[in-house]
């Protein structure tokens, strides 16, 4: 093969390397579609910086145009990433600091992992954050023993069973529940509903985990969920592992469907777990979320340090403003789905 056929392979592989590239990129903003697009928009940000490193021999070998339009659809992709969480119009924008006058409270959230070896760093980690309420997943049959001795500290909670071997989802209170109200569970352990008492003002907190996208059954559980978010009104604090990144269309419509935003901040959360967990903050998918209404404010939002999981500890801060009608009781919601 001569010099000159080398060089035109390999400007051929500079400039179909970022084409390839793009493709997925593009499709994963027409998630509206089919949910076979929203997948790909997880890896929105991942596929944009490849784009631009492997744009860049394009530009060594004197294709300037090819090199510099690939890096522009490539920024322009990852702006919508790093830009700020849009509000719905019927929600109002979190607070920066906590108002005034008003207690703050933490809410910890994580997904446990099944099979976490590193149990006793999550108990550690719970006791020297004290959260006043704790968001869990993965919540499976050898966890519950351990999350039993925590139980004299955290006295209201709810355990929402599941089939699948990984566990369902928990929630952990050292806060009543709201007077008059019961707890609930949607589905196959896909969400635990219960609104808490924080000093005379209730705040409805649920804990999700949402499935993987598609081929996986992700857009069924935003189906399954958003009749039962439509319905509640109030403060409210939707935490968990959505197994979507916050740009996505599934976030979103949980978001439209409750009336509450993610809490600003790119925050990457998951990772293979072991010594590359340390690298979520960099490199992980944000899959983690905590998406609040317009009476929760002053939220504030924080990676905390690898416990055993493949997720990182999210910690919330947050107030709750006013004391209006916080909607009606989960039992009568969920009798009437």
């Amino acid at each position: 093969m001569t010099t000159t056929t080398k060089s035109s392979w390999a400007k051929l592989a500079a400039v179909l390397v970022p084409v390839l590239l793009s493709v997925p990129l593009v499709l994963g903003f027409f998630g509206s579609v089919h949910p076979v697009f929203d997948a790909f928009a997880h890896f929105r940000m991942h596929l944009a910086a490849l784009m631009i490193i492997t744009a860049l021999p394009a530009l060594f070998m004197g294709l300037w145009r090819e090199g510099l339009m690939t890096i522009v659809l490539a920024v322009m992709a990852l702006s919508t990433v790093l830009a700020p969480s849009s509000t719905p119009a019927s929600a109002g924008t979190a607070q920066s600091s906590t108002p005034s006058g008003q207690p703050e409270y933490k809410l910890l959230q994580l997904n446990l992992r099944f099979d976490n070896a590193e149990q006793t760093d999550v108990i550690r980690l719970i006791a020297q954050q004290s959260p006043d309420v704790i968001t869990l997943q993965e919540v499976s049959e050898s966890w519950r023993s351990k999350l039993a001795a925590i139980e004299a500290r955290y006295p209201y909670n709810l355990y929402c069973p599941s089939t699948k071997r990984i566990g369902g989802v928990a929630i952990l209170s050292r806060r009543p529940f709201a007077l008059g109200t019961t707890p609930q569970c949607i589905g196959n352990a896909l969400a635990g509903l219960a609104r808490i008492d924080f000093g005379g003002r209730s705040a409805l907190i649920a804990a999700l985990h949402l499935e993987w996208p598609w081929p996986f059954r992700q857009a069924e559980n935003v189906d399954e969920l958003r009749p039962f978010f439509e319905r509640l009104q109030g403060p409210m604090i939707l935490a968990g592992d959505f197994n979507a990144a916050p740009w996505s269309r599934t976030v979103r419509q949980i978001g439209e469907a409750s009336k509450t935003r993610p809490v600003d901040g790119l925050r990457p959360s998951w990772l293979v777990n072991g010594t590359l967990a340390k690298a979520a903050r960099w490199i992980g998918l944000p899959l983690d979320h905590l998406l609040i209404s317009d009476r929760v404010t002053g939220a504030r939002v924080e990676t905390l340090t690898p416990v055993g999981s493949d997720h990182l500890p999210l910690l919330l801060r947050f107030a709750i403003n006013g004391a209006d009608e916080d909607g009606p009781d989960l039992q009568t919601v969920m009798l009437t789905d």
